[in-house]
């Protein structure tokens, strides 16, 4: 990896942290942040649920957690859309799942697609 490549994706990383501490008050466990071509970049946030989100899911509440993340949506957009494009350079569309929402693996995947 050129040290091009590996500045793009800490600026990136960087942004990501910056996003869930906004949202979570302190940051995520572990951000990755994979290159997979010129135009599809992976994101995966371990870490990411807030205190409230943990305690619904520890007690079985996962679809109130999905719900919840369906509301916050728009507003993480609205607030950092403008800096992730800045970031990446151009626009993008993106999807997002959150995967094992068991403690020990929950993670939340990102994929942005800078072919739009």
């Amino acid at each position: 990896m050129s040290e091009a490549e590996f500045e793009y994706q800490e600026k990136i990383r960087r942004l990501v942290v910056k996003i869930v501490k906004h949202y979570r008050g302190k940051g995520p466990e572990n951000v990755k942040v994979k290159l997979e071509s010129s135009q599809l970049i992976t994101i995966e946030i371990r870490g990411v649920l807030s205190s409230l989100s943990e305690i619904l899911v520890k007690e079985g509440a996962v679809d109130l957690v999905a719900e919840y993340w369906k509301v916050l949506k728009p507003y993480l957009e609205k607030e950092f859309m403008a800096e992730m494009i800045e970031t990446i350079g151009t626009q993008f569309t993106y999807n997002w799942k959150i995967y094992e929402l068991c403690p020990s693996g929950r993670a939340i995947m990102i994929q942005l697609n800078k072919s739009v």
